[in-house]
């Protein structure tokens, strides 16, 4: 919010003094309506004389201090009407010299406590001027007062007008300290402090009237700032940043300005370039920018990831467009891309998310929710060995119905607990139905998020429902999801790792290959029974030599670990051609089955067992 200066608070005080004016001329006013004729005509006053001459004075200053002239030519003005009530208090009252004292005194007051010289002048003049006009008319004036007292009130209001002129000074300085001091602090708010760059505050008051669509945001994230200070020391942090700003300068195009939005993460604003490749030049800054930065003897390295805002969309505030790209940048460095552009395909994904958020704060886990069951294939035997649980959400709302839309909303509140506990109830229930359609070592995989495990009731949960559905533990498979919000080295989750351990759960790892899962945390997974290999590594295989080394490594893995490695995501027979030649033999995809109700599962499995019967 901007400082008030001095002047504004001078045209504040004129108002006041126009609000002041024409209350005390109306109540002057209604006083004179409400006093006996007898009592005027021994004043010698006129009533409708008195009562136009008090309301035209209190009308025309409360106009004059809501005018439109500058401060100054107001003080001259509102001192003219204010001279006008002791000049007309001399003709209308026998007792002028009293009447003008008072009238001095509260103009005096009036002008002190507006803060305004000009006006304390013209008390002065005022003053000098109407008691000369007494000393010198007393003899034609009914003046009933002595001379010596006359000179002694005169030496009083000389007092006065020596004590207002001081108070009025220090009221001007200690106003302009504190206006210096207010700016400096207004402008402290809009910079930060330790590289003097604007913050996101100045920066949104200095584009506050500009066109934001022929603007570009640039945001530039550190994403191991703060281990930085951890490793090396706030100092040489400090000096990684300096540093970093001073190389984005050097090898930014023509920019507006650089903003600090907090820690490790900057924003560059810039004019579109016209006819070249955003992202590609970014690409390029971001390997200049990434080169090691040598402070103190140190070499350090920086992971450094830039989102682009190229303003293709309704007028936002650049507070709004700032969010954006800072929420992106754990997208970003989620998918290890170090150049993102937020492009209107981007931009509808997140109003789709919006609102499928909004959806699942309304939905009832009961009845808004069910279960698809994809059957896993071991080559090898020539039959189905297992069944994988997906969640399925049943919405009105396009697009989020997919669970890569709203499982990730879910896991980051607690509706994911819920949504975990019914869908490993139903998994229970499930493969109940199953027992006499599958062997007894047949698994059904279900889900379980990180924020499961770390719940205190998940363990206790799932042995009542073990117990409720007459269940062995290796009848139900844990997968667990290798991703890097999973911290495997936390204290809460290897808390449950070693009770699912002591239950004897069968784990499989899904995703294998995509977060941080170490050997050693491997170790402790145990009993691990499966390393799950994505989609990702199997897309497109049979032209990826890449792809089949990773393949290849994954399975010797598990061949070390003497656990099984299935691949998900199959869809072609090359791929699977590839896998068997590499020496796995179990899938899950839609090359062998789709996920379907599972009514369809039990129809399938009917089948097969009756064909084995024959």
């Amino acid at each position: 919010m901007p400082v008030k200066t001095v002047d504004e608070i001078v045209r504040n005080q004129q108002r006041w003094i126009g609000n002041f004016a024409l209350f005390l001329m109306s109540v002057g006013a209604l006083i004179f309506l409400g006093t006996t004729d007898h009592t005027i005509r021994n004043a010698y006053l006129n009533q409708l004389t008195t009562v136009a001459v008090l309301l035209s004075i209190g009308i025309i200053t409360f106009l004059i201090s809501r005018s439109r002239l500058t401060a100054h030519h107001k003080s001259h003005f509102l001192s003219v009407m204010l001279l006008s009530i002791p000049f007309a208090s001399i003709s209308m009252l026998p007792y002028a010299s009293v009447t003008v004292w008072a009238s001095c005194f509260l103009f005096l007051m009036i002008a002190l406590i507006a803060y305004d010289r000009i006006m304390i002048w013209y008390a002065i003049v005022l003053i000098v001027a109407t008691n000369v006009f007494i000393m010198v008319r007393s003899d034609t004036i009914l003046v009933e007062i002595d001379p010596t007292d006359h000179y002694a009130r005169l030496g009083m209001i000389g007092i006065a007008i020596c004590i207002a002129l001081i108070i009025n000074h220090l009221h001007l300085r200690n106003l302009s300290r504190l206006q210096q001091l207010a700016d400096q602090l207004h402008e402290s708010a809009r910079h930060d402090l330790q590289t003097q760059l604007l913050n996101v505050r100045g920066l949104e008051e200095r584009f506050l009237h500009v066109d934001q669509k022929n603007l570009l945001l640039v945001g530039v994230h550190l994403e191991n700032y703060h281990e930085l200070a951890r490793y090396f020391g706030e100092e040489i942090q400090q000096q990684v940043l300096i540093d970093c700003i001073e190389r984005l300068k050097t090898l930014l195009p023509p920019y507006l300005t650089i903003v600090r939005v907090e820690g490790g993460t900057l924003m560059v604003v810039m004019e579109k370039p016209p006819g070249v490749s955003c992202e590609e030049e970014m690409t390029r800054l971001s390997q200049r920018m990434s080169a090691p930065y040598q402070v103190e003897n140190h070499q350090i390295y920086v992971n450094l990831y830039i989102v682009i805002d190229d303003g293709e969309v309704d007028q936002l505030s650049m507070t709004k467009r700032i969010h954006q790209i800072t929420s992106a940048f754990p997208e970003s460095i989620r998918d290890s891309a170090k150049v993102m552009c937020l492009n209107q395909e981007w931009r509808k994904e997140q109003s789709l998310r919006v609102e499928a958020a909004k959806a699942l704060s309304r939905a009832d886990v009961n009845h808004d929710f069910y279960l698809v069951y994809q059957l896993q294939y071991d080559s090898n035997q020539d039959r189905f060995i297992g069944l994988e649980a997906l969640m399925r959400w049943n919405t009105t709302i396009p697009g989020a119905e997919r669970p890569t839309v709203f499982i990730p909303i879910a896991e980051k509140s607690d509706l994911i607990i819920r949504l975990g506990e019914w869908v490993f109830e139903e998994g229970c229930k499930t493969r109940k139905r199953l027992i006499g359609l599958v062997p007894e070592e047949f698994s059904l995989s279900v889900n379980v998020s990180p924020r499961q495990l770390t719940d205190e009731s998940f363990m206790p949960f799932i042995e009542r429902m073990l117990l409720k559905y007459s269940l062995k533990p290796k009848q139900i498979k844990i997968e667990i999801t290798e991703s890097q919000s999973l911290d495997f080295e936390s204290q809460p989750i290897l808390r449950a790792l070693r009770r699912i351990k002591t239950l004897n759960f069968p784990v499989s790892l899904d995703d294998f290959g995509t977060g941080h899962a170490s050997y050693h945390v491997l170790e402790r997974l145990l009993p691990l029974r499966q390393l799950k290999v994505p989609k990702q590594f199997i897309e497109q295989v049979e032209e990826s030599e890449k792809r089949q080394s990773i393949l290849e490594s994954i399975f010797q893995l598990s061949q070390s670990m003497h656990v099984e490695c299935i691949v998900e995501g199959v869809e072609t027979g090359e791929e699977v051609q590839i896998a068997k030649d590499i020496g796995i033999h179990l899938f899950q995809g839609y090359f062998f089955a789709k996920p379907v109700l599972l009514e369809e599962i039990i129809c399938l499995l009917e089948t097969k067992k009756a064909e084995t019967t024959e």
